[in-house]
């Protein structure tokens, strides 16, 4: 989902809410969990968005109306080759992207 469909979903109350999902390799992609779909940020070209810190997510999603926005982080330890899955729920933080240019907890 570009950034024009997003803003246009949630000005529509048609997005539950936004995770950004940090990754390995120090960087970020934005889950979308709408009412009638999932999807993820992309660029114009239809790759998915990379996004370097949550304020640069903050600083994408200015736009956009007040929403549930979460960071998301997933332990090391699930992502491990040959070790046992865990049962544990992933780190999942409130964010707000309104307001002093840094995305805050």
């Amino acid at each position: 989902m570009r950034l024009d469909e997003l803003r246009a979903l949630a000005q529509a109350g048609r997005i539950q809410e936004l995770n950004l999902l940090s990754l390995e390799g120090g960087f970020y992609i934005l889950d979308i969990l709408g009412v009638d779909v999932r999807s993820r940020l992309q660029e114009s070209d239809g790759k998915t968005m990379h996004l370097r810190s949550p304020g640069h997510a903050q600083h994408v999603l200015r736009d956009l109306p007040e929403l549930p926005f979460y960071l998301v982080q997933y332990s090391p330890y699930d992502e491990m080759v040959g070790a046992a899955p865990r049962s544990e729920a992933p780190l999942k933080t409130r964010l707000s992207f309104k307001g002093n240019g840094e995305a805050s907890v």
